[in-house]
């Protein structure tokens, strides 16, 4: 211990003897190991973190596949939920859920509340208890009984005053009164965000079984694995089906663990991505560090040589300077946990979206640890090599005056060995940056289908209890969009049941006039909007034949629907779909039959990089819904966001409005993510290229300061400028273009493990495999080209009286 203290201050003292050596090597490893740590915060936060459930590896989530229609998940049924709830053999509890909005009213301003509607058990299974109050009961659970809610920790202290008396008060929800009977712990959301919980109160009356889109959880019983459950739970689906042969053919149910259910498969791929990514970065860092250690290790080898002539050992000098490494990379790994702090702010400031409540992001315990690994790795890594070859000594030569070291050789070697592998694992990482940016712009180019300048959206939730028949809704946004339309600057007005790249959406079964029906299972299913007269002219969506809706699509007129042209192309595609029929929901339920009186262009109602489902229209005065999104044209829609809402309360001064953004807002929150990967791969090439560029040139400059004397003679035998510079040059592109075709091969093997975050790019595009190995190359003849220049400047007579 004491030789080892002793190796420390010693190693200290030399690092400050250096100062410009030590920073150098301080920032390099910091911003790999900050980089690192930042990133692995995220795969704590998502994957490695426990969830705050009690025993929460015996929760799953449970969702019901069709066989005809290659098991997706569909989600669940009500009634089928009602049977498995009764019918199961390995489930201590299971529970049902759906988010549901709420308008909090009679305190203050109206607000819009995102809520939950759950089963009495839901708190039971998650095995989470409310902080005041209690949970719901059985009785409560059902549709005739009295109305309770339960409050997030966060409404509670925001409307409430954080007060204890608030159990047993009454609130106005959706028009409609509740007693409070809990407050459920701080940051409590489940699921993903909510402001409140309501129970489930399932009227058998009102859902059939083929009406889907819940979502399930249950616990599983002790000693139960999740085989055993998965048997019970199909056999049950079996037993339902047997008794519902017609709603329920063919009808699966798959158990799936917590998180793999909460966390897809998409964000796991896209984290291993940018742990691997962030791992390269580290890794180069390590290698530039273990270049400077080698560069200065040949100033050093005199002093090696005089301490191994004393009597130090080989061991003793390779502790010595292994010592002097992991303190290098102790400053570094504290530095980079400053670094790492700062980049998880600006990482989660990125990120424009709510984080499920079990998803924390901060530098805890475990990534402290994982930092204070790699900063030991990290230390090993740059540091064997060079000690072992620095410890590596001739006596008589080091001792000699003007000689170089006998390891020289070999220490010229594993330099000109880590600027290959600094240029291969740089061209990786700036390949892939390359697609990821060539991917979002494209992504960013790619049209939605309608305009989104000048367009302001805003969503309005009318509460059940207060509007409850169609002549209400109707009433309400018929007098609010004819407002809204006499504004000053309004060029148009209409409203949707969902905006395009908004989120959500509402599915629903087609059958069409003249094809074969298909059973339920197997029937496609598209995407269903409700809209006002106008909504197509507010957002720029082209009407391509037939006609927009009028007022005189009434409730009692002919009904009639507007579908979208790549629907029409499917089903008609050398003839005019004006005049056909269509019609909703499963094909047993005999639902009236639409005419077609018009084909519009398609949108992109998902996602700019999926165009999933087909989509049709219904006016809104034939099927009025409680939800509808505001989309008015305008010069400046910034501006309009007051008057929107002072329109609203003229109509009703307790109704909120809610998500109130710029149609290209909407647009941009919808690809945060592809837009967040290409900044994190744009920065990390970027510290990857310039590690890469600073490495060759400390390589190149120690080179020409090794090879003075040689070039000195060159020049007095009559070497011209260009062949000096010729010579340095050709030396460090060697190295370039072996690491760059390395690189390549390098880049076809792992970009493939990119496919599935790219968007009309392919993971071994030519084209950005070429220009961006010229790039580097272009980067790697500059870094060359400032040491060569200074060899052109060495003066012979000097250069041999050297020594």
């Amino acid at each position: 211990m004491k030789t080892l203290w002793q190796d420390a201050r010693y190693g200290l003292r030399m690092l400050l003897k250096k100062p410009g050596f030590t920073l150098t090597a301080v920032i390099t490893l910091a911003l790999g190991i900050g980089a690192t740590s930042t990133i692995f915060s995220f795969v704590n936060g998502i994957l490695l973190r426990p969830f705050p459930y009690q025993d929460f590896e015996r929760l799953v989530l449970l969702d019901e596949i069709a066989g005809k229609r290659g098991n997706a998940p569909m989600g669940v049924s009500p009634l089928n939920f009602l049977d498995w709830r009764e019918q199961n053999r390995v489930f201590t509890g299971v529970a049902a859920y759906y988010q549901s909005g709420h308008s909090l009213t009679g305190r203050g301003e109206p607000e819009q509340l995102s809520g939950a509607s759950i089963s009495y058990n839901t708190f039971e299974i998650l095995g989470v208890a409310p902080i005041l109050g209690r949970t719901f009961t059985a009785e409560e659970d059902r549709p005739e009984s009295d109305l309770v809610v339960i409050l997030g920790h966060g409404l509670w202290e925001r409307r409430f005053g954080a007060k204890p008396d608030v159990i047993g008060q009454k609130v106005t929800l959706n028009n409609r009164s509740r007693t409070v009977i809990g407050v459920m712990p701080p940051d409590f959301k489940f699921p993903e965000v909510a402001d409140l919980w309501v129970p489930l109160a399932i009227d058998t009356r009102h859902w059939a079984r083929t009406d889907h889109g819940w979502d399930a959880i249950a616990r599983l019983k002790p000693g139960v694995t999740l085989d055993q459950a998965q048997s019970d739970i199909t056999a049950v689906a079996r037993h339902i089906e047997e008794q519902n042969p017609v709603t329920n053919k063919g009808m699966g149910v798959i158990l799936i663990p917590l998180r793999e259910g909460l966390v897809s498969s998409d964000y796991r791929r896209a984290l291993f991505i940018l742990m691997g990514v962030v791992g390269l970065v580290l890794l180069i860092a390590c290698v530039n560090v273990a270049n400077l250690l080698l560069s200065r290790a040949s100033a050093r080898a005199k002093e090696v040589a005089i301490r191994t002539a004393l009597g130090a050992g080989r061991w003793r000098v390779f502790r010595q300077l292994l010592t002097e490494s992991m303190l290098l990379g102790l400053m570094g790994g504290a530095l980079g946990w400053g670094l790492a702090f700062w980049g998880l702010d600006l990482l989660l400031a990125a990120i424009p979206i709510d984080f499920p409540f079990w998803m924390k992001f901060n530098l805890d315990g475990r990534v402290l640890g994982f930092t204070a690994g790699v900063t030991l790795l990290t230390g090993l890594i740059f540091g064997a090599a060079p000690a072992l070859q620095a410890s590596k000594v001739d006596l008589n030569e080091a001792l000699k005056e003007c000689a170089r070291s006998a390891s020289g050789a070999g220490r010229h070697r594993m330099l000109r060995s880590l600027v290959v592998a600094e240029m291969a694992l740089s061209l990786i990482l700036l390949i892939g940056a390359g697609l990821m940016m060539s991917s979002f712009m494209r992504l960013q180019h790619t049209n939605p289908g309608l305009n989104p300048k000048n367009l302001l959206t805003a969503r309005v939730e009318l509460p059940e209890a207060k509007y409850n028949t169609p002549e209400k809704l109707q009433a309400f946004f018929k007098d609010l969009l004819e407002r809204v339309s006499a504004l000053p600057g309004v060029q148009a007005a209409g409203a949707v049941s969902r905006l395009p790249l908004a989120g959500g959406g509402w599915g629903r079964r087609l059958t069409v006039e003249g094809f074969p029906v298909l059973p339920s299972g197997q029937t496609p299913v598209i995407n269903h909007c409700v809209i006002t007269p106008n909504y197509f002219h507010a957002v720029g969506i082209p009407i391509l034949t037939g006609r927009d809706f009028t007022d005189a699509d009434a409730r009692d007129s002919m009904k009639v629907t507007i579908i979208d042209d790549r629907l029409a192309r499917e089903y008609w595609p050398n003839q005019s779909p004006i005049g056909k029929r269509v019609r909703f929901g499963p094909p047993e339920n005999n639902e009236p039959w639409h005419t077609i009186v018009g084909v519009v262009g398609a949108v992109k109602n998902e996602s700019l990089n999926l165009t999933l489902r087909k989509t049709v229209y219904l006016p809104y005065a034939q099927i009025a819904i409680n939800g509808m999104a505001l989309a008015v044209r305008v010069a400046n829609p910034e501006n309009l966001a007051p008057a929107i809402r002072g329109q609203v309360k003229a109509v009703d001064p307790d109704q909120p409005v809610i998500d109130v953004r710029t149609m290209t807002e909407v647009i941009s929150r919808s690809v945060w993510q592809p837009r967040l990967y290409a900044i994190l791969f744009g920065v990390f090439a970027a510290v990857a290229v310039a590690l890469a560029s600073v490495g060759v040139y400390g390589v190149m400059a120690y080179s020409v300061s090794e090879r003075t004397r040689e070039i000195g003679i060159r020049v007095a035998l009559g070497a011209q400028r260009r062949d000096v510079l010729k010579l340095v040059v050709a030396q460090g592109m060697t190295l370039t273009l072996i690491g760059a075709g390395l690189g390549l091969c390098g880049a076809l093997g792992l970009t493939r493990l990119m496919q599935t975050l790219l968007f009309e790019v392919s993971a071994t595009d030519p084209l950005t495999f070429a220009a961006l190995a010229v790039l580097l190359s272009v980067v790697a003849l500059v870094a060359c080209y400032l040491p060569a220049r200074r060899a052109t400047k060495v003066d012979p007579m000097i250069a041999l009286r050297h020594d």
